[in-house]
């Protein structure tokens, strides 16, 4: 009897040492995981870092920052930028305009003249910010602070997506492009309807109270960037460009139901004005040489299966991708020049848009 009872008991104590040590093990991986969350990326963590020396970050802001953040979230952000501009402290000043949100920040930036409603009396708290919003907010922010700012200057610079973005957003966008606060997303992009994470935000907001703090009377627009003309020949491309994708390839075509690869190029560009020779070896020469890490949207990149003789070429459109007419049997399509095929018979890329 003393024997199975020593058995029960030696079973027990394992079963609770295999427990405690589950328990362990399970509270370190969510340690680990609730840690990996509060990291910033490392491009963020030095702006991140600023903000809050500087109090622009709220302590229930501080983790999860690749979390998108959300609209009351970024207000709590904005009073407190606002507040380190200006050197004096936000208040309530009427009622609550709002029947989803009791948050006394959200009341502050509204009062400011920071945010707004989405419709009525309705502010959507929990929804997520854009791009573009983003930057409306941070103009005004920047304006309620700083009143005798002189905003009328702004940068000339259009980007390709431009007209993605609404007209309401479109002078703060401007304006913080030119100062140098935000920055396109890539291929003279901007994303406007892209969500705004929480280290993006905080670092968008340190980089606005940076600048603030540097200036007198008035910050600079000192950036100008891509042309109006050559944003403008972007987006009539990207048009063009639609209009032939899905087609088959054809040799010796140039439309308008099949092409073959310089084909598709030379048919396109005389679209746009733009008179280029008819063959890929000769089309090489056209424009101008850009460098593979220089790509922007509308270059031609050039090919040679033999590492020096061209024999293919396409159009260049962004995140590393190219349109082209491959081959008999495919058809006019988007193609990675990053890896595979044409990775290894990259040969050079001109550009023809000025």
């Amino acid at each position: 009897m003393r024997k199975k009872w020593g058995i029960y008991r030696l079973i027990s104590m394992f079963m609770i040492m295999a427990i405690v040590i589950t328990c362990n093990i399970t509270y370190a991986d969510s340690a680990l995981a609730q840690s990996n969350e509060d990291i910033p990326s490392s491009w963020a963590k030095a702006g991140i870092d600023k903000a809050i020396a500087a109090n622009l970050v709220p302590r229930s802001l501080r983790g999860e920052y690749g979390k998108d953040i959300t609209r009351e979230e970024f207000s709590e952000i904005a009073v407190s930028l606002y507040e380190a501009l200006c050197g004096q402290e936000g208040i309530v000043q009427g009622e609550n305009p709002f029947t989803d949100t009791q948050n006394l920040e959200v009341r502050i930036a509204y009062d400011l003249g920071i945010v707004k409603g989405v419709e009525d009396d309705i502010f959507a708290p929990s929804n997520a910010i854009t791009r573009q919003e983003i930057s409306v907010m941070l103009y005004r922010t920047l304006q309620a602070a700083k009143p005798k700012y002189d905003y009328s200057g702004s940068s000339n610079h259009v980007f390709a997506d431009n007209a993605l973005i609404a007209e309401w957003a479109r002078k703060a966008v401007g304006y913080l492009y030119g100062i140098e606060v935000v920055n396109g997303a890539g291929d003279n992009l901007f994303n406007p309807e892209a969500n705004t994470s929480r280290e993006e935000a905080i670092v968008l907001a340190e980089r606005m109270y940076e600048k603030a703090l540097a200036s007198k009377d008035r910050l600079i627009v000192s950036r100008s960037g891509t042309s109006r003309r050559e944003s403008v020949m972007q987006s009539k491309l990207a048009e063009l460009i639609a209009a032939e994708m899905g087609k088959p390839y054809k040799w010796g075509g140039t439309g308008p139901d099949g092409y073959d690869c310089s084909g598709l190029v030379y048919s396109i560009y005389s679209k746009l004005g733009i008179s280029l020779p008819r063959v890929s070896r000769d089309q090489a020469a056209a424009g101008i040489h850009v460098s593979k890490g220089d790509l922007v949207y509308g270059d031609l990149v050039l090919f040679a299966r033999d590492g020096k003789n061209i024999n293919h070429v396409g159009i260049y459109v962004g995140d590393g991708m190219f349109v082209h007419a491959p081959e008999a049997g495919d058809v006019v399509k988007k193609t990675t020049l990053m890896s595979g095929y044409y990775e290894r018979s990259y040969f050079t890329a001109r550009r023809v848009i000025k």
